[in-house]
């Protein structure tokens, strides 16, 4: 048969296909469990074997050359899902990590930006004395730079803290946290 294909018989080919094909099919089958991918396996090692019709009589088993050829393309599958997967792994993680961290960086800012709004709607004097503190300012400095009592200026943080409190009333605890963590932070 491998005479008779390699001088351009095109129906011995088909005899070959037809001897082996179902074979190939059931170990590509029990080998990756997937019939679209072993039936894929299958039509790989005969195109293979097709492009080497000139030299067919060189081949001294043609189920043991098949053979070969579907036993490398499932370890290439196998090879390759294994690689596929270590791939997604790493850069899902890495994708779900930049993903997080952005998604923390516009919530922080938002934040940040309603934190702002509220401190602006302070009344004046207990705006001021908040501003400095955030600047790091200690109260007997805020009290010096403002002319007031010590005493008044803690009255006043407690004021605009208070104030603030109520203002993100509607917030989770977690998010109230963060907000006094970024007015405690500067």
């Amino acid at each position: 048969m491998l005479l008779r294909w390699s001088e351009g018989d095109d129906g011995a080919f088909n005899a070959i296909y037809h001897k082996y094909a179902l074979k190939l099919l059931a170990i590509a089958l029990d080998k990756t469990r997937d019939r679209v991918m072993a039936e894929e396996i299958v039509q790989d090692a005969f195109i293979a074997f097709h492009k080497l019709q000139t030299q067919a009589t060189s081949i001294n088993s043609v189920f043991a050359f098949l053979y070969i050829v579907v036993k490398n393309k499932i370890l290439d599958t196998h090879r390759q899902s294994s690689t596929y997967k270590r791939y997604q792994e790493d850069f899902g993680h890495y994708f779900n990590d930049v993903d997080n961290s952005t998604q923390a960086l516009i919530e922080t800012r938002d934040l940040e930006r309603l934190l702002s709004d509220e401190i602006a709607k302070l009344p004046p004097q207990c705006r001021r004395v908040l501003e400095m503190k955030q600047q790091g300012a200690m109260n007997k400095e805020i009290a010096q730079g403002l002319n007031i009592s010590e005493n008044t200026v803690e009255q006043h943080v407690r004021k605009a803290l208070r104030l603030l409190r109520v203002a993100f009333v509607n917030h989770d605890v977690l998010t109230v946290s963060a907000i006094f963590y970024l007015l405690l932070k500067r």
